[in-house]
């Protein structure tokens, strides 16, 4: 045995999937899916086989794993191979047709209800993940053992330092990673049941209505307290088939084509936490989006960075058929960019008081921003052909708030409890901060509106209307957007007290 040995810098197997504050930031990795971290296993098996087969290396380093070349090329070669197999069942509409076609496996009901649709997609990401990752484990070991079996000299030395430290050693501790994450959805998913067949990971635990069951969810900082709470709505054993009960789960989707995030206090009652999707416009835009033949889904570009984009996807389009698939992707990314953009006036605001002031922001503020900056970036656009050369270029609005609908129940509601979203004095505090930015807004703006005869004149008369389109452009379309919100159209007389804001 040589001088080589595998210890990680994080003892992963040490930690309990139980505990939010030490779980939550050792899985940022996974934060932005799962494929993007386990591309490393790829990556240092493809790097390793050209590496140890490498034509400059010396006879005697050869020599000493000669014999077993062809063992080790065809672990590596399974690791690449179980990656590939993982990204085809990870891939959404392939995830959630299995889970479709397996839902009466799990559940009794009449029909397929969607909430426990999305448990048995996360269960089956679960079976998937743990298979691949007990393959690559398995592989990865078998190299480790077979390369720290040879006796360290100062030949090879260097070369075992290459393959052992730099190859082998990371990709066992993204195992053990992936492991904690496996454990974290085990826990979240409360397996109660596993076992190996045919090679492959079959699992059976306990569905909840406390919970949304997205990949996201593993990342909550109180999932151990919603798990663990005495207080518990009905549940249904997935591996005991229960008989159907009625679930109620803490959602804003009324019915597919209704956003309600209306709370149950005066301040959070107003159509402004609504949103209503025309069902007929909706299956319109859908039809005109699946024939379109480019869909703008840059995030903002210059011309020439766009026109070689436009070329890419043209060029692409006949392999790429999904165009679904493909706009929701990027819907998604944009709701997230806005959000985020929206937020760059409170950049000191803890996680919870961001969430809280998208949240009472609302989905119709939300769209309104949200369609400026598409309009404004020239992105989210379909272009579908008419007749001959004629194209046409349009936003399919109805079909945007439909996935903008699904976007605020996963991103913005659901991350909060029916008690902040209700807290007075957590909107009071909101009021506050927006009101600390007028005050400081103020002065500057009203000694411009006084230098204007004609925006003296909107003032004078509470002309609100007229002095809008200087608002938006002296303050920004969105801090516009958030005084007006927050304090209302008439912030302009308000007076400019120092504001009392504390965290």
């Amino acid at each position: 045995m040589g001088e080589f040995f595998y210890e990680p810098e994080i003892k992963y197997k040490e930690i309990s999937a139980e505990d939010d504050a030490r779980v939550v930031p050792l899985l940022d990795p996974f934060k932005k899916g799962l494929m993007r971290p386990l591309e490393g296993h790829i990556i240092n098996a493809d790097g390793l086989r050209k590496f140890i087969n490498n034509p400059s290396l010396s006879p005697e380093i050869r020599a000493e794993y000669r014999l077993k070349n062809k063992n080790i090329d065809d672990e590596l070669a399974a690791i690449v191979r179980a990656y590939s197999e993982l990204e085809v069942d990870l891939q959404n509409r392939q995830l959630e047709m299995t889970s479709q076609r397996d839902f009466y496996n799990y559940f009794k009901d009449h029909t397929i209800d969607y909430a426990k649709l999305e448990y048995i997609m996360l269960l089956k990401t679960y079976e998937y993940l743990k298979t691949f990752n007990m393959r690559v484990a398995a592989a990865w070991t078998y190299v480790q053992e077979t390369f720290e079996e040879i006796k360290v000299t100062s030949i090879n030395g260097q070369f075992l330092e290459q393959v052992l430290s730099f190859k082998v050693y990371p990709r066992l501790e993204l195992c053990e990673l992936t492991d904690l994450l496996l454990r974290r959805l085990a826990y979240l998913l409360q397996i109660r049941q596993e076992e190996v067949k045919q090679d492959k990971v079959i699992a059976r635990g306990e569905y909840t209505s406390l919970l949304k069951y997205s990949f996201a969810a593993i990342f909550r900082e109180d999932l151990s307290g919603i798990l663990s709470s005495k207080v518990q709505e009905q549940e249904s054993k997935v591996s005991d088939l229960q008989p159907e009960t009625i679930f109620t789960r803490d959602t804003c989707i009324r019915d597919p084509f209704f956003l309600d995030s209306r709370g149950q206090e005066l301040f959070n009652q107003s159509y402004l936490y609504t949103l209503a999707i025309k069902p007929d416009r909706k299956k319109i835009d859908e039809q005109k989006i699946r024939r379109s033949v480019y869909i703008e889904t840059h995030l903002g570009a210059e011309e020439n960075a766009l026109r070689q984009d436009l070329i890419r996807k043209f060029i692409s389009a006949a392999r790429n058929k999904d165009r679904i698939a493909e706009y929701n992707n990027f819907l998604f990314e944009y709701f997230d960019f806005t959000r985020n953009t929206i937020l760059l006036q409170f950049m000191d605001f803890s996680d919870l008081e961001k969430n809280l002031l998208i949240y009472h922001f609302g989905p119709v503020y939300f769209l309104k921003i949200l369609l400026h900056f598409m309009r404004e970036g020239r992105t989210g656009y379909i272009h579908r052909h008419l007749k001959k050369d004629q194209m046409v270029r349009e936003l399919p609005f109805e079909y945007l708030k439909f996935i903008l609908k699904d976007w605020w129940d996963e991103k913005v509601y659901t991350l909060l409890t029916r008690a902040e979203r209700n807290s007075r004095e957590m909107f009071e505090r909101l009021v506050a901060a927006v009101k600390a930015i007028w005050v400081k807004e103020a002065p500057q703006t009203l000694s411009r509106i006084k230098a204007d005869p004609a925006l003296l004149r909107y003032f004078n008369i509470h002309d609100v209307r007229n002095l809008q389109r200087f608002l938006e452009q002296h303050l920004s379309l969105i801090v516009f957007t958030l005084l007006n919100r927050f304090l209302g159209p008439d912030f302009i007389y308000l007076p400019l007290h120092p504001v009392k804001w504390h965290r």
